[in-house]
């Protein structure tokens, strides 16, 4: 069997060249490693690619999701993980054709490119919380310790499918996001592929780069190290996360291309066993590395989020042989010792 992983360099798609390929899988991945050249020569993931190829026999392939070469690729699989994005919000805003560029019009080539030569093969698309906008921030919260929740109890185990993407602003990203994942439900609904959207809230691990602009889990862990100043932006750092380890994400990546469900929009993140806010995260960074973390506030950033936790049941309900393993202190720990090799 085969599966081909675009994005194979990246946080979500190191974890999943490694799980399949550790299952007995032909791993093929395609990465352009283009992150370096969006966050610069800290957000490189060339180097995870050299890791993972040392370690398993991973065929990866250096070109672009458009690239007609990706048809014979496509062709020989018999499943794909379509983890290759623009990830980040903020840097969206400023290179809002290139995001498009990538996001959008690079799922929907993917998407045909799968439709027209390996038609019946199931399909997984990497698609965000951020499809959802500001509209989480329309509800009403408090402040509770060092985090707010919600005064609305119908949403404390957090956001499911229903939440509404309309009439609020996204970001570029966003919408770009929205784009690629309603292609991959209509491709599935129109075309009959085996394609399903995974909402993914913070996804954060060991191969994850520590940029200001993404993966805020690294990046505050490495201003510890550091002992830089950290820039925290808007809420006071009472905003909530819900923070799921990219090989936990893999697994279930596992069980939807076992049994796929076409057509489906999965939320999908730590849940509320492990939300986080960022004040909370201090605590923990603090004990893991012995130091204090130096931060100030600043404005915060469009479309950000006051809290978020996904409420996952949807997806255990559909995969009940899955569940998140790795806890909150676990996930602080390994990105600690993977900085400190570095």
């Amino acid at each position: 069997m085969k599966i081909l992983i675009t994005g194979g360099a990246g946080l979500v798609g190191t974890e999943c060249c490694k799980l399949f390929s550790e299952n007995g899988w032909e791993v093929i991945s395609v990465d352009n490693f283009m992150r370096g050249k969006i966050f610069g020569s800290d957000g490189n993931t060339k180097n995870n690619m050299d890791k993972i190829t040392r370690e398993y026999n991973i065929e990866n392939h250096e070109i672009d999701l458009r690239d007609k070469k990706i048809i014979d690729l496509i062709k020989k699989s018999d499943a794909i993980i379509h983890a290759a994005a623009q990830p980040s919000h903020p840097r969206s805003i400023e290179i809002p054709l290139d995001d498009f560029q990538i996001n959008a019009w690079g799922t929907l080539s993917l998407l045909e490119n799968v439709r027209q030569h390996n038609h019946d093969i199931p399909f997984v698309f990497c698609s965000t919380n951020k499809v959802y906008g500001e509209k989480p921030n329309e509800f009403e919260y408090k402040k509770v310790g060092k985090r707010f929740e919600p005064v609305d109890k119908k949403i404390e185990n957090g956001f499911d499918e229903n939440l509404s993407i309309d009439h609020i602003m996204h970001t570029p990203f966003g919408v770009s996001k929205v784009a690629a994942d309603l292609y991959t439900q209509e491709y599935a609904k129109l075309y009959g592929l085996k394609a399903a959207s995974f909402r993914m809230g913070c996804i954060t691990g060991s191969a994850a780069k520590a940029v200001e602009m993404h993966n805020w889990e690294p990046f505050f862990v490495k201003r510890a190290m550091d002992g830089k100043m950290l820039h925290v932006y808007g809420h006071g750092g009472y905003q909530v996360r819900d923070v799921i380890h990219a090989a936990d994400l893999a697994k279930l990546f596992m069980e939807y291309i076992k049994k796929p469900r076409p057509g489906e929009a999965y939320n999908i993140g730590g849940a509320r066993q492990n939300s986080i806010s960022l004040l909370e995260s201090f605590d923990i960074i603090e004990e893991i590395t012995g130091n204090k973390m130096k931060y100030d506030l600043k404005p915060e950033r469009e479309a950000d989020h006051m809290w978020w936790i996904s409420d996952i049941t949807k997806v255990r309900t559909h995969y009940p042989n899955w569940g998140i393993r790795i806890n909150l202190k676990h996930v602080f720990t390994e990105i600690y010792e993977a900085l400190s090799k570095q």
